[in-house]
């Protein structure tokens, strides 16, 4: 669903509030992509919209006027975010932000390429706030060094900088991307990306093997919504 000029115009001037709208629309409604176009001319206007996220497209003209098409999708938004609070901790100089294909785990600190780097399939099931927990998350990371971990000294640093201490983790992915789901005869729901090649039992019923507790498997696009149960 695109997004087109009704509620964007009377926003023009006023970045924050461009922002707010942003961040809403991607979170409350189905909204891939917010469009709109600008005069070529009404230079003010256009760096306000990169301000934000926005991207050039194809420029056009309609009767003497010159006009530009830009757009925000929701990887944009998240870039500008991201870069945003990269910048406000670290040398953007030296580190880049990236978004990359994983889907077990939400975000990555390459301490050798200094790149941070998300998750596109975790932009596509959190909503903004989660999403920026999981670039603050990464920050601490370079901040606080690569010998730091999860130890005490990193996570001072990133409560330092606003993060809540959430975890994210590759869970939520699998839950909506995983191609094999699979079910013990109690309703526990696991997931995995290729189909086991040997018996598995479930962990969360008995953490050594049992065959009481053997998972049956079926492909995605065969479960049904009463598959088995979420794991609780």
């Amino acid at each position: 669903m695109a997004y087109q000029d009704d509620l964007l115009s009377p926003l023009i001037e006023d970045e924050a509030a461009l922002i707010s709208m942003l961040a809403q629309n991607f979170d409350q409604r189905n909204i891939e992509v917010i469009k709109t176009v600008v005069e070529i001319s009404d230079l003010p206007t256009i760096a306000r919209l990169e301000n934000v996220g926005f991207q050039s497209g194809r420029e056009f003209s309609k009767g003497k006027h010159r006009y530009l098409r830009m757009s925000c999708d929701r990887y944009d938004y998240v870039r500008l975010m991201a870069e945003t609070k990269m910048a406000e901790h670290l040398d953007m100089n030296e580190w880049t932000f990236a978004f990359d294909s994983a889907k077990r785990r939400a975000g990555l600190c390459n301490y050798t390429d200094k790149v941070i780097s998300i998750s596109r399939y975790m932009v596509d099931i959190h909503n903004m706030d989660e999403t920026l927990q999981v670039v603050l998350h990464e920050v601490a990371h370079a901040l606080a060094g690569k010998r730091a971990g999860h130890t005490k000294k990193w996570l001072q640093v990133a409560k330092s900088i606003g993060y809540k201490n959430e975890e994210f983790t590759g869970t939520e992915i699998a839950v909506e991307t995983a191609t094999w789901i699979g079910v013990c005869p109690k309703g526990h729901r696991h997931y995995r990306y290729r189909k086991p090649a040997k018996m598995l039992s479930c962990a969360i019923c008995s953490p050594t093997f049992d065959a009481r507790n053997l998972i049956r498997w079926r492909h995605r696009d065969e479960v049904l919504p009463n598959y088995g149960e979420p794991n609780n």
